[in-house]
């Protein structure tokens, strides 16, 4: 049976693998890796739900994070297990779910920042 953290962790590897494989422009590697580490500052200075809809309005790039945050976070056992999106999630729960899955949010994010870093190009040889 796995730890809490290690599920983050292969979750995080997953999405940052996908994302690796399907989108293959330097570019794109760039913005995902600086995004997923803008994201965490975002939730905690203006909340998961503000920076959750930021994300989701965005597309591209900001939309690939948030359906990881959302997949994660609306999963069995997660904090909106009982919702099929992060948005509806965050504005059906009560305030106690809606902090779990902001640290939620935050513990996984500290693993898709460190996936980024270590699996998207930085330049051409990579």
């Amino acid at each position: 049976m796995q730890t809490l953290q290690q599920q983050r962790a292969a979750h995080a590897l997953q999405c940052v693998k996908a994302y690796a494989d399907t989108h293959t422009d330097k570019k794109e590697h760039s913005e995902y890796k600086s995004y997923a580490a803008a994201l965490p500052a975002m939730i905690h200075m203006n909340g998961l739900g503000q920076a959750a809809a930021f994300f989701k309005s965005k597309g591209g790039t900001h939309q690939a994070l948030y359906t990881l945050l959302s997949d994660w976070l609306c999963a069995k056992d997660k904090p909106f297990s009982t919702y099929d999106d992060l948005l509806v999630g965050i504005t059906h729960a009560d305030m106690q779910t809606y902090r779990l899955a902001q640290a939620e949010a935050q513990a996984l994010m500290d693993w898709v920042k460190k996936f980024a870093k270590a699996y998207l190009r930085k330049d051409k040889e990579n």
